[in-house]
């Protein structure tokens, strides 16, 4: 028979299991239970929200901030699915900030991300919506439909394609471009050094076109160096200056005065023509008397070589005369 004693030991033990039970959730929930929240909603619209649940974590800029909690239809659309979510009252949704969805890894599952967001937009108020955002689950889904429908029309022109009644035409398709290209192949080898050559001319004619680049680019430069040194500018202006004195000249007084200017040298020269014929006859004896007088230097200079002595005994211009 159990004893009062027992009893009570019983009982203050399941006391103490009780408090300290309450008192371990209480530390381990209390933050949780006693934080402040302020609630948010968003609609989303034609949008399947499959793999969100209550309780899905939403996190802002990869922090968790607050959680799902609760998920209906829109009574006045029903094309509309509002959420909404619980924030921790500190963090600041600015009204530019937009909720999208994103995959929990590998698992199906769904969370929301909330992005963007600026400084100088307004924060918003408890109990407003939060602006629905593309996310990258509906790009994706949007495009593996387009991907879908455009692999299925090449599906069906490939059938079309590869039926029966068009088998024989890329035989013969086929055929040809194999004759083709068997031809091409004779032709080259037929016409392989006029080939090369022409590949070797090529050559040559590029080097030279990019030389003649090389040459008209310095040229351009060269141009361009003028015209901005102003040189073009200056030779005008004196062009210009040249133009002036001339209009404003006697052109008929200059034409005149030129006339003249050649008559008279026509006249010295015609009189300087003159005087040289008159002088021929003299010039050609002065010419003949000289070449005689070398004649003589000749022929003394050689008899004062042969006989130094002559200089002694009598006078070069005697002893000439005697021999």
């Amino acid at each position: 028979m159990v004893k009062r004693s027992q009893k009570i030991r019983l009982g203050i033990f399941v006391l103490i299991s009780t408090i300290l039970l309450l008192g371990t959730i209480g530390i381990i929930t209390g933050n949780k239970l006693f934080k402040q929240t302020s609630t948010y909603y968003i609609k989303y619209k034609d949008i399947s929200l499959t793999g969100l649940e209550i309780g899905s974590a939403v996190k802002y800029r990869g922090i968790r901030v607050g959680r799902i909690e609760d998920l209906y239809i829109d009574p006045n659309d029903i094309t509309t699915v509002i959420v909404e979510i619980s924030i921790e009252a500190d963090v600041p949704i600015k009204k530019d900030t937009e909720a999208v969805l994103a995959y929990v890894g590998i698992t199906g599952l769904k969370m929301i991300e909330l992005q963007g967001g600026s400084n100088e937009a307004e924060t918003l108020k408890s109990g407003e919506y939060i602006i629905a955002g593309r996310s990258l689950v509906d790009a994706i889904s949007g495009q593996a439909e387009i991907i879908m429908e455009k692999l299925e029309m090449i599906l069906n022109n490939f059938a079309e394609i590869t039926d029966i009644a068009h088998r024989d035409r890329y035989y013969r398709l086929v055929d040809n471009a194999s004759d083709a290209l068997g031809s091409v192949h004779s032709i080259i080898d037929t016409n392989q050094v006029n080939v090369y050559r022409t590949v070797r001319n090529l050559e040559r004619f590029t080097n030279q076109l990019e030389t003649f680049i090389n040459t008209s680019n310095a040229t351009l430069a060269d141009i361009h160096e003028i015209t901005e040194s102003g040189k073009i500018m200056r030779t005008v202006d004196n062009i210009e200056k040249i133009s002036s004195e001339l209009e404003q000249a006697n052109l008929s007084e200059l034409v005149a005065k030129l006339t003249e200017a050649v008559e008279q040298t026509n006249k010295t020269f015609t009189h300087l023509d003159l005087t040289l014929m008159k002088s021929r006859h003299d010039i050609l004896s002065s010419t003949e008397i000289l070449r005689e007088s070398l004649e003589y230097f000749n022929e003394f200079t050689r008899l004062i070589s042969e006989n130094p002595s002559l200089l002694l005994r009598s006078s070069p211009q005697e002893e000439i005369r005697g021999r």
